[in-house]
């Protein structure tokens, strides 16, 4: 499929959705900005990383913030949340009403991969949807590529609750399910970052470090 040129691009709109609004000019910060309008029904998912502790602030608004097995409901007034590497968590807004949901999103180390995971995923997304409603099988293979090559690793099936070996199930679920993702896609040329949609000045070591993680696979 014919890749778009987004790499110049600084922010990525899915109407009545979410706005992710990137760095400008590109990599200058570490931190990533997503807006949720009323009754936007977008989740992070449940998730977790593996390289990257992670960073929320909510700017405006209220968020439903689950981390590991509590929900609560954050706003301004709680300062920044931290996410520990491995720590699943998803986040929301708390209700569909109100004003728009605003949060910052960063990482330690403030590598710059979070900007390369929400170019890539956006673009993706954009590709996959922009000549109409996309086919769901194909969109999910990209997105699963990306998530392993740029530490996301969605909860498929949640067994946190089974004592002592939930959490561990829930990892190799998670891993046997992307690596056969990428395995596949390996061999048509599917890739966790595309040089169509990362400035050319930071895709070089991006496509390296994604590369090094998935020659793990074949």
């Amino acid at each position: 499929m014919p890749r778009s040129i987004t790499k110049d691009r600084t922010s990525f709109t899915r109407a009545g959705s979410v706005t992710y609004a990137l760095p400008s000019p590109p990599f200058s910060s570490p931190v990533v900005t997503i807006t949720l309008p009323p009754k936007s029904n977008w989740t992070s998912g449940l998730h977790w990383h593996e390289d990257h502790t992670e960073y929320l602030q909510i700017v405006r608004g209220s968020a439903l913030v689950t981390l590991d097995n509590r929900t609560q409901v954050f706003t301004s007034d709680n300062g920044i949340i931290t996410v520990p590497r491995f720590a699943r968590h998803e986040w929301q807004r708390a209700s569909a009403e109100g004003e728009d949901l605003v949060v910052k999103e960063w990482t330690d180390p403030a590598d710059g991969q979070k900007e390369v995971f929400f170019r890539n995923l956006s673009s993706v997304i954009l590709d996959c949807t922009k000549d109409g409603p996309p086919k769901e099988w194909w969109l999910t293979w990209q997105l699963f590529v990306v998530f392993w090559g740029l530490d996301n690793y969605p909860v498929f099936l949640k067994m946190a609750w089974i004592p002592l070996i939930g959490t561990l199930l829930e990892w190799v679920l998670t891993h046997v399910v992307l690596l056969v993702a990428v395995f596949a896609g390996k061999m048509i040329g599917l890739s966790s970052v595309y040089a169509e949609y990362t400035p050319s000045k930071f895709f070089q070591n991006s496509a390296a470090d994604s590369t090094m993680k998935n020659s793990k696979v074949g």
